[in-house]
């Protein structure tokens, strides 16, 4: 029994029990959809805590054969615009691009945006609402 609670207690020191244990919550949504026959998949990752979303990854990756020159100046346009705002990025890397989000930092402007809620379950509704599947 001593050597259990002994175990738990450096589990719970070392944080070997990872963001769960901390009270964090992750949870998936996902879309492909098809362009002019070409494919566009988006994995969005939501972490939260007490039910409010704290970070929000966002992955857009488009097919390989697909001419996206036209998106990829849009993005750059994007990219130069969040250069001034706290809270957001953009990467971009050939057909893939990433927006990472701290939802406690960014200003309602970029929230009304990208139709970022403040609680988990009301965001799911809206991704769910337009066609993502989430877990």
């Amino acid at each position: 029994m001593k050597k259990t609670i002994l175990l738990i207690n450096i589990m719970l020191l070392t944080g070997c029990l990872g963001r769960s244990a901390q009270g964090y919550i992750t949870k998936t949504c996902e879309n492909e959809e098809n362009i002019n026959g070409n494919k566009v998949n988006t994995l969005i990752t939501l972490t939260s805590k007490e039910g409010h979303i704290e970070n929000i990854t966002k992955q857009e990756i488009y097919d390989e054969s697909m001419n996206i020159e036209a998106i990829k100046n849009s993005k750059k346009s994007e990219q130069n615009l969040y250069k001034t705002e706290p809270g957001i990025d953009l990467y971009i890397e050939n057909n893939t691009f990433l927006y990472t989000i701290n939802t406690k930092e960014i200003n309602d402007t970029i929230k009304e945006r990208l139709n970022i809620k403040d609680e988990l379950h009301r965001q799911l509704e809206y991704y769910e609402s337009i066609g993502y599947t989430c877990k």
